[in-house]
């Protein structure tokens, strides 16, 4: 009503928006599944619609901060929504409004491990934009985190459509990812990597020794992401033959090559 007379009514006091999307996010992460049934009977996806378009930065952010909450509490309601909502994370991938920049990066991986292979048709509206902030100088560190791992994500559902820009990314995504401490979303977006490097091997030779620090990185791996690294590591071994290894693994510092040594035999 404000915006179509705005000599007639006051202007919306967005606090309680933001307030008011914080605590259902909170909500959301508290219940889990159990949210389900009071998503159900409200209309909470279409006023989220709404606030992700918002004018103010502050609300766009807490609106996809619960739209990532939504997607791990109750997705098969947020699902139906996906085409609509998709774009909208695809215009606020702008690193002009970090928090904002940051929770929509974070939504789309979540919403990318919840629909798989039906990521396919959206990869194109984001891929670029966060190729694009991952090798943007001075970005925040949390921002990279979680640019890095989206990315890592939408490669482990589509491999395929992001396998071959990974030349693009290899060098900042391992830079980025070796700091963290090992956990759930590490190893998706590791997992992701190894499919991507599966499909586009070329594309990591020219910054290998990235990978194998980053790989490096990993306390304890599951068994089967380390079998992963372990197949990776040993094929471009074999690829590229002793001689070219010896060459290759004398420019490691000393602890990184105690640590491929001993983890994975290479």
């Amino acid at each position: 009503m404000y915006s179509q007379h705005p000599d007639q009514y006051e202007a919306p006091d967005k606090d309680f928006m933001i307030v008011a999307l914080d605590l259902l996010s909170g909500l959301a992460e508290g219940l889990g599944s159990h949210v389900e049934q009071l998503v159900a009977r409200s209309n909470i996806m279409t006023l989220l619609f709404q606030c992700m378009q918002d004018t103010m930065p502050e609300v766009r952010q807490s609106s996809f901060a619960l739209l990532g909450d939504l997607t791990k509490a109750c997705f098969p309601h947020v699902k139906p929504c996906i085409a609509e909502f998709m774009p909208i994370l695809g215009l606020n991938l702008n690193p002009e409004f970090i928090s904002v920049c940051n929770n929509a990066t974070w939504a789309i991986g979540e919403i990318a491990m919840q629909m798989g292979a039906e990521m396919q048709p959206y990869v194109a509206l984001v891929l670029n934009s966060l190729v694009e902030i991952i090798n943007r100088p001075n970005t925040p560190k949390t921002l990279l985190e979680n640019t890095a791992i989206t990315i890592g994500r939408l490669g482990y559902v589509c491999p395929q459509e992001v396998a071959p820009v990974l030349p693009q990314f290899i060098q900042p995504w391992c830079s980025s990812l070796r700091n963290i401490r090992d956990n759930e979303e590490k190893d998706s977006a590791f997992r992701g990597i190894c499919m991507m490097i599966g499909v586009n091997p070329g594309g990591v030779v020219q910054d290998f020794i990235f990978f194998c620090d980053a790989v490096a990185s990993w306390v304890s791996p599951k068994d089967d992401l380390r079998d992963m690294f372990y197949k990776i590591l040993h094929g471009f071994k074999d690829q590229v033959g002793e001689e070219n290894w010896q060459h290759f693994s004398e420019q490691f510092p000393a602890l990184l090559k105690e640590r491929l040594s001993t983890c994975y035999g290479v």
